[in-house]
């Protein structure tokens, strides 16, 4: 049969009227199309809204502070104090006061990003120097958690700020320790739990809801119907079936990263792996309840973005979490990849142990557990019109 090849508008027209109009009958698809992009702009919005804020650390002021003599008059000078109020006023890090020991302790267990201490001549020592009587420096000690450069520098920022808004510049050397074994992480090294935990959330969603959708839209899940087997029975299969694929993506994910790109891990190898894989199966179960609510793959797929792209914004993995607006945050903490980026971090970067993560794990499992219960109570368990 011969076909016209010259170009017709109208056959375009009406292959793209098709189109919009077999669309605008699926009010699902039209509602992702609507709220997807609004949604993750949103969010985004919000979350970029500004920088890095709101930073927890302590200060240890030992300083005792110089009496200057003039004549017959004497003026008290407390360079510590001063610039501890440059520091409450710099919205870029939230301010606690307390013993450096104790700062340092709740740096190792992710109270606080840094613990700084002046020391007793701090005043001393600058106002010799100001006055041309002495060129020796003094020392301000800052214990501080390498794990993310940008926490990192922006706490460093606002001390460095703060010292030269009070004194201006010169007479002072930190002595910069870092925590979790004192190592300087490269920014390879930070990135890659949050990639891990990006990955296994794009990759095993994405993949779970394709598998399971095309068992609908192939006509198998039909034929399970007329087979005596329960609702239960056909979501644990298919979890389990997903689940052996995870691990293997898991040990991919793993593998790339540790032995290709050398990233560290601080803890121990096996804690990684479960936590990765209970992550995993989270993810395996909201795509069995997702699944719930797809009529085709492409619905699937349209899903997976706005869960993947919202849990970036929201987790921390772009802009410290302590630096959203304090209702962002409270939706931050409802994030299964905050949990995960905490525990992979944990355990890569600071060599965290069960007892640190096990609120981690609780929560992680927690999460998988809702989901499969409600992907449970919202499966069919017959073929509907």
């Amino acid at each position: 049969m011969n076909k016209d090849k010259n170009f017709s508008l109208s056959r375009l027209i009406a292959v793209t009227w098709r189109v919009l109009t077999q669309v605008s009958r699926d009010r699902r698809t039209i509602a992702l199309i609507i709220f997807i992009p609004a949604i993750i702009m949103l969010i985004f919005g919000f979350v970029f809204g500004g920088q890095a804020k709101n930073l927890p650390i302590l200060v240890d002021n030992q300083d005792s502070g110089q009496t200057i003599h003039s004549g017959l008059n004497y003026t008290s000078v407390n360079f510590g104090n001063k610039v501890l109020s440059q520091l409450q006023a710099d919205d870029r890090v939230k301010l606690s006061e307390g013993s450096f020991e104790s700062g340092k302790t709740g740096v190792d267990n992710g109270t606080y990003y840094a613990a700084i201490a002046f020391p007793a001549n701090f005043s001393q020592v600058l106002l010799l120097r100001n006055a041309g009587q002495s060129s020796s420096n003094v020392s301000v000690t800052i214990y501080i958690d390498g794990t993310n450069p940008t926490i990192e520098a922006n706490i460093l920022a606002a001390l460095q700020g703060s010292m030269q808004n009070t004194f201006g510049n010169g007479g002072v050397v930190l002595d910069q320790q870092f925590a979790f074994g004192g190592i300087q992480f490269s920014s390879l090294d930070v990135s890659i739990p949050s990639v891990i935990s990006l990955v296994l959330t794009q990759t095993v969603l994405l993949i779970s809801l394709i598998i399971i959708v095309r068992e609908t839209t192939s006509g198998v899940l039909s034929r399970l119907y007329t087979m005596p087997l329960s609702a239960l029975e056909r979501l644990l299969g298919y979890s389990l079936a997903l689940l052996i694929l995870a691990m293997a993506m898991t040990g991919v994910v793993l593998f790339i990263g540790l032995e290709i790109f050398g990233a560290i891990v601080q803890g121990s190898f096996a804690l990684l792996f479960l936590g990765a894989v209970l992550y995993a199966l989270l993810n395996i179960f909201l795509a069995v309840f997702l699944s719930n609510f797809a009529k085709n793959e492409l619905q699937a797929v349209q899903m997976v973005p706005l869960i993947t792209l919202a849990s970036m914004a929201l987790s921390g993995l772009l802009i410290p979490v302590e630096s959203f607006p304090g209702w962002v945050q409270i939706l931050a903490r409802f994030v299964p990849m905050y949990y995960a980026n905490k525990l992979f971090e944990g355990v890569m970067l600071k060599g965290y142990g069960i007892g640190n993560l096990a609120q981690q794990f609780i929560i992680l499992g927690g999460i998988a557990l809702l989901f499969f219960v409600l992907a449970v109570a919202t499966v069919r368990d017959r073929m509907t019109d």
